[in-house]
């Protein structure tokens, strides 16, 4: 398979501290499959072998200050943010997504270069939906959109099927992508993503655009 460099482009999500780096909120759920998967190695390969030749695209969570002020208290989707704020303890502190703290910054083996794309304004599972995404996916005439980041069967999958819904054609890039279990990650592989559209490796993707 080869794809057209000019309308292919691979979103990166939340490639951040807090679940990739020792002492982020959430990295101990993770920390093994990044580990046994090679994730973070296979995602520098990834991005340093695609820039130049397709846009990339960072999707990071959205960082708020302490407490949530952002958020009307009670709101609907507040409960699991403010859940985490309070019930995770990070080395730098208490919460995830937290304004001042290393938690969502993005890390360092991951640091977009100038010639990436950075998508604000994350605050649910699915990258699109308080984003600017699918307009700058269109106006740069993106066709094929190849996912990759954390975790596989959340915010992967849902940006995914979002993706699916718009029209876009969807790839998943496997081996750059992890969650907490063996089980939630070939569930994801080898059911949901081949039915909204293609699986890849990172080599395999290489390829296709070389």
């Amino acid at each position: 398979m080869k794809l057209p460099r000019d309308k292919t482009a691979i979103v990166l999500i939340e490639p951040q501290n807090d679940f990739l780096s020792p002492g982020g909120t959430m990295y101990k759920y993770i920390a093994e499959q990044l580990k046994k998967r090679n994730v973070i190695a296979n995602l520098k390969k990834l991005l340093d072998g695609a820039r130049g030749k397709v846009k990339i695209f960072y999707v990071p969570f959205q960082a708020f200050k302490p407490g949530f002020p952002e958020l009307k208290p009670g709101g609907p989707g507040t409960e699991g943010l403010r859940g985490i704020e309070m019930k995770m303890e990070a080395d730098w502190g208490t919460g995830a997504w937290i304004e001042g703290t290393p938690g969502p910054e993005i890390i360092d083996e991951l640091k977009p270069h100038d010639s990436d794309i950075i998508v604000r304004g994350k605050m649910t599972l699915d990258a699109f939906h308080s984003t600017a995404l699918n307009y700058l996916l269109r106006v740069n005439e993106i066709e094929y959109v190849a996912f990759t980041g954390f975790h596989t069967n959340w915010c992967v999958e849902s940006s995914a099927r979002s993706a699916y819904d718009l029209g876009f054609r969807v790839i998943v890039i496997k081996d750059c992508t992890a969650t907490d279990t063996d089980r939630e990650q070939e569930y994801a592989e080898e059911v949901i993503f081949p039915r909204i559209g293609r699986v890849m490796t990172s080599d395999e993707f290489l390829e296709a655009i070389s």
